[in-house]
């Protein structure tokens, strides 16, 4: 295990926690707006929260694995990846339980990307808000207990 390697990746998550966070906050600033655009700024930045992780989840493959192809699934594919225990490579990043709300995000945003002539739903949005708020706050767990779990398998190789 490349120790500089792992401490690159280490920055790079508190970067995206931080980002994630102000995202976070935007967020909720704007849905307590009362103008009829803050559904659509809502919703940017559900979006930016989404692609925020998702550097993450390249990061962390990048690091450990070099690449990641980018299929037709790359972002299933993705999120499958970063669920997975690699033995002799690495631990699994995402815990099972928040595999939904990430795939709910990843829906959301491919929607609010692609979907060209599109009536954003108030109710839908606030369900997103609440799943990228939720994800956030976990964000930082993810990393911690990533980097400790590699700390064990890779003790006397790895300092941190």
């Amino acid at each position: 295990m490349d120790r500089i390697a792992l401490q690159i990746l280490k920055d790079g998550w508190e970067q995206d926690a931080r980002v994630m966070r102000r995202a976070a906050e935007i967020l909720e600033r704007r849905l307590r707006e009362s103008a009829e655009s803050r559904w659509a700024a809502a919703a940017f930045e559900i979006n930016r929260i989404y692609n925020i992780l998702k550097k993450a989840f390249e990061r962390l493959c990048e690091t450990f694995e070099n690449h990641l192809g980018k299929t037709g699934r790359y972002h299933d594919t993705l999120i499958e990846r970063v669920t997975l225990d690699l033995k002799g490579i690495r631990p699994a990043f995402l815990p099972t339980d928040a595999v939904r709300d990430v795939r709910e995000l990843k829906g959301f945003r491919h929607l609010f990307r692609h979907a060209y002539d599109l009536d954003l739903d108030p109710v839908r949005i606030e369900e997103a808000a609440e799943i990228a708020s939720r994800t956030v706050a976990h964000f930082d767990g993810w990393c911690k207990a990533f980097l400790a779990t590699v700390r064990d398998r890779y003790r006397g190789e790895v300092d941190l």
